[in-house]
């Protein structure tokens, strides 16, 4: 198109206003989406607000607790950040940021702030959980206060999640909530009597590497195998895919032609690297960019995480890969204002029917060592919750309440709650017989009569334990194990294979952990 010397002025004067319009849009103070009305900042705590301006811009925060005003000079990026004190639980208060523009964020509340990640246990709603329509029903909660990051998924990190935001806890809202860290603020308020602000940032059949920064998965060659993995995943993926169209068309063909008979025809299992092509969220790294970092620095009191499921498969690495994760996520927390280690709290993998019971009972043994070799580590066991025919089992109400007890006492003062079933500290001989020294009084739902012990000895020619279901009886803290068909018996475990049996308590009616322990002569 030829512009005509007349349309000149006409033409400068559209580029001008479009320059103008440019440079104020990016001038405009934008906040990530985490800060916004109904928030609940974490109380008695220095906490970081930030976000984006127009570079060498003037930004000041006021709040109406302290009734103070923080300013400082955006980056040549645009970014800024601000510390501001925060006081004693209560609200509601106001937030007003300016600098070539105003934004004021209402009704914030200060209380205790907890991030809830993991895969679909987390995931699993209270509308679909045990009692929702009652729940559901009172759970009229206008301090619990909870934001559902959005799912987003990338290679390199996120510095935002669009369209997260808060909500009030109603019967309105509730439904849809985490049943899990629905339970676990309602039992935090119940005691505590302060707000409670749940961040929520989880998917479903997740592996714990998608959760984990891609510089430590490249960097340590340890992890490096989750990196290799998904190279080959991805080179595999194609030519798998063919052979397992292949292979259920002829399945469905032959499936056809013997239904008049007998015939039972085994469908063909889709290949691994075909289930994770389709499920590129999964790939190493890309939820860490996209659901965790853009609520990095946003104060949490701790983090629950409830995943372990999508590692069965490999249960040998887990206990590695869960440490480092963990102290990559306390490490990008920490600044040079909280030097703090990050309370993680986590769920066990409750009882289902994998097609490895083995390397399940593994997971779970990583999953305890966790929680024995780090600092401000709790695990919420759930042998006694789990249903073998269904992985995403209703009842959350337990879980929920086993995770706020672990935090009442370590992290709020409550000493006396006891917030750990027993704990295996010791096997012995005495006779012929093995006891299984625990740490706690023990009682079981089926008289003194304890289930899912095993009893492991070497076979005949076999270096290699043989474990059979055992007798047993409760003595105070003490099972007394045995059985006739092993004469040198080398090991006792417990809800191992046998799992769905478990059924030892304390007094309280907290399980006792899975464990597996060679025998003391």
């Amino acid at each position: 198109m030829l512009f005509n010397k007349r349309y000149k002025p006409i033409l400068l004067l559209q580029v001008f206003l479009m320059l103008s319009f440019s440079e104020q849009a990016f001038a405009t103070i934008r906040l990530p989406a985490i800060f916004s009305d109904h928030m609940v900042l974490q109380q008695k705590s220095k906490v970081m607000v930030w976000g984006w301006a127009k570079p060498a811009e003037k930004v000041s925060v006021h709040n109406s607790w302290s009734n103070k005003t923080v300013s400082t000079i955006t980056g040549i990026d645009g970014q800024w950040k601000i510390w501001i004190t925060t006081p004693a639980a209560g609200g509601p208060y106001t937030l007003n940021f300016k600098g070539e523009n105003s934004i004021e964020l209402k009704d914030v509340l200060l209380g205790e702030v907890w991030l809830c990640s993991g895969q679909s246990n987390m995931v699993f709603s209270l509308k679909s959980s045990d009692n929702a329509a009652q729940e559901i029903q009172k759970a009229n909660y206008p301090t619990i206060r909870y934001c559902s990051v959005s799912r987003q998924y990338g290679s390199k990190p996120f510095d935002d999640a669009p369209g997260s935001v808060w909500e009030k806890t109603s019967p309105q809202t509730a439904g849809s909530f985490s049943a899990v860290a629905y339970y676990f603020a309602k039992k935090l308020q119940d005691t505590l009597k302060v707000p409670v602000g749940i961040v929520y940032a989880a998917w479903g059949g997740t592996p714990a590497e998608a959760w984990t920064p891609n510089e430590l998965l490249h960097h340590d060659k340890s992890l490096s195998i989750y990196i290799d993995r998904w190279k080959k995943i991805q080179q595999d993926a194609g030519k798998d895919s063919v052979a397992y169209k292949n292979a259920m068309q002829q399945w469905e063909q032959k499936s056809n032609d013997s239904s008049k008979g007998k015939v039972t025809l085994k469908k063909p299992v889709e290949p691994q690297s075909v289930y994770y092509f389709k499920r590129p969220w999964r790939e190493p790294g890309v939820l860490f960019n996209g659901m965790i970092n853009p609520v990095i620095p946003y104060k949490m009191k701790g983090v629950l995480w409830y995943q372990g499921e999508s590692n069965v498969s490999y249960a040998d690495e887990y206990e590695y890969l869960f440490s480092k994760m963990i102290e990559s996520w306390r490490n990008k927390w920490k600044t040079t204002e909280d030097q703090t280690e990050l309370p993680f709290y986590f769920v066990q993998i409750a009882p289902f029917g994998y097609s490895d019971l083995d390397a399940a009972a593994r997971l779970r043994e990583a999953q305890q060592s966790v929680v024995k070799n780090m600092k401000q580590a709790g695990m919420a066991v759930t042998v006694d919750v789990g249903n073998m025919k269904d992985i995403h089992y209703t009842h959350k109400k337990e879980v929920g309440d086993r995770l706020a007890l672990i935090a009442l006492s370590k992290d709020y003062g409550f000493k006396k709650v006891v917030y750990t079933g027993p704990k295996c500290n010791r096997v012995l001989m005495e006779g012929s017989k093995a006891v299984v020294v625990f740490d706690q009084s023990l009682k079981s739902i089926n008289g003194n009569k304890a289930g899912g012990f095993e009893i492991g000895y070497k076979a005949p020619g076999n270096d290699s334990l043989t474990f059979v279901k055992a007798e047993t009886s409760i003595e105070g803290n003490k099972v007394v194990v045995w059985t006739d068909k092993a004469n040198k018996p080398e090991m006792v475990r417990y809800a191992w294979l046998l799992i769905d049996e478990a059924n030892l308590l304390n007094k309280t009616g907290l399980p006792a952990h899975p464990f597996r322990m060679y025998i003391k002569n």
